[in-house]
């Protein structure tokens, strides 16, 4: 019987790459993670949600490796792909013998990508209303996982990030959040000192969630 999908390709925001490009092109992370807050899609990915493409992952049919989910632009192969308790964790090569790839390695490497994030589909009965217009997703089948320069979630390239030691990481993470340039170079010139301390992660981290939330709201 033919599989009906509700989605043609759904594209979940970014979470942490997390990754360490080595000098051979080899890169990991968490393509997805499970529960937590709804993402802007207002969707909560739950546990065992990828088993199926885990499954299939071993028969030697993983999901592609894009750059920024363009099917013109694949960068390389994913090798293995698992769930833990944590999400879909994957591991892969970049193909240095590309332009692309090579260019996405240089990225990944510098910092510029700081995301991963999946294309994939559901059918019938595997996205589920949980109601206040959160979607709990069950199953998906995940066709490709991208790495991006730009995450949907500013939260995923704010988790990679490991301290803030200047002004104008602060201003890169306020643009990050969503806010322009210009706001995010005044606030960070006025707000500098509150983030600053021994626990300036977390509190860029808590920042970072009040400006996504307001611009939500803005947005809705």
């Amino acid at each position: 019987m033919t599989a009906k999908f509700q989605n043609q390709l759904a594209v979940a925001p970014a979470t942490a790459l997390e990754v360490k490009a080595t000098s051979n092109g080899r890169i990991e992370g968490y393509a997805s993670t499970f529960g937590g807050d709804p993402d802007r899609h207002n969707e909560i990915v739950l546990p065992g949600a990828f088993a199926k493409t885990v499954e299939r992952s071993r028969a030697g049919d993983l999901p592609v490796m894009l750059w920024a989910h363009a099917q013109e632009s694949p960068i390389g192969r994913w090798a293995t792909i698992r769930e833990d308790s944590k999400g879909l964790h994957v591991q892969g090569q970049l193909n240095l013998n590309t332009e692309r790839g090579r260019e996405a390695y240089e990225h990944v490497k510098a910092g510029d990508a700081g995301g991963l994030s999946i294309g994939f589909v559901t059918r019938e009965g595997d996205r589920e209303y949980a109601g206040d217009g959160i979607w709990h997703i069950r199953q998906a089948d995940v066709l490709e996982i991208s790495v991006v320069a730009i995450p949907a979630n500013p939260l995923a390239r704010i988790s990679a990030v490991k301290s803030l030691e200047s002004k104008a990481e602060a201003v890169d993470l306020l643009r990050a959040a969503g806010l322009s340039r210009k706001a995010a170079a005044r606030f960070a010139a006025g707000g500098w000192p509150a983030l600053a301390g021994d626990d300036h992660h977390e509190k860029a981290i808590e920042l970072a969630r009040q400006i996504d939330r307001a611009i939500n709201r803005l947005k809705g």
